[in-house]
């Protein structure tokens, strides 16, 4: 029986989209491809999630390593964060959830500056019995231990927690601890997967 669900933040409550944000500033085709390998897809960005680097170290090394794409770099991580918008399918969802006699907790891997930003900005947050943010445990999903901190800090059984992200590794890898899992697609499957599994 789930006691417990435990939602992913990023591309499940808040839509995380970098390319539609270089879009709106504006950059070509190139320049976009370039600079979402440059930032998005390097080591220093999930150094910003495990909080084991600040955002002006990663921009400094981003801009030395492509020192041409010095001030497009400065630019894009000037408030990159405001592309974290609400998926409000998803809001709708949740606050329904959080109508019924379940503890609800929150597993995301996330930058502390970005975290800071989005905690002050929404208030969906109140609907959660508590928290396992990356940047504050300097652990990353899908690493084993990350899931072993949740259980342990909020002393939840594994088989009584469900666990919705938008990772298939995310997933896999909490499935091994035997916590029950949705693989978050879009807001309509999550609504009809929540039904089935709460119906148990």
């Amino acid at each position: 029986m789930i006691k417990n669900i435990v939602f992913d933040l990023g591309n499940v409550l808040l839509d995380f989209d970098p390319e539609s944000y270089l879009d709106e500033l504006g950059y070509s085709d190139d320049l976009k491809s370039q600079l979402i390998n440059e930032i998005f897809e390097t080591e220093e960005w999930l150094q910003l999630d495990r909080g084991t680097i600040s955002q002006k170290q990663a921009v400094e090394k981003w801009q030395q390593r492509n020192p041409e794409l010095a001030e497009e770099i400065a630019e894009v991580m000037a408030e990159w964060e405001k592309i974290l918008t609400l998926k409000k399918d998803s809001l709708e969802i949740l606050k329904s959830t959080a109508e019924k006699n379940y503890n609800l907790y929150i597993l995301s891997n996330f930058h502390q500056l970005a975290f800071d930003y989005i905690s002050s900005k929404y208030d969906f947050f109140k609907y959660f019995d508590g928290r396992v943010i990356s940047a504050d445990v300097n652990l990353i999903k899908p690493e084993a231990e990350i899931y072993d901190h949740l259980l342990n800090k909020f002393n939840l059984k594994a088989e009584e927690t469900l666990f919705i992200d938008d990772s298939k590794a995310n997933i896999e890898a909490a499935l091994k601890k035997g916590i029950r899992v949705i693989h978050f697609k879009d807001a309509e499957s999550l609504d009809e997967e929540l039904k089935l599994y709460l119906k148990e």
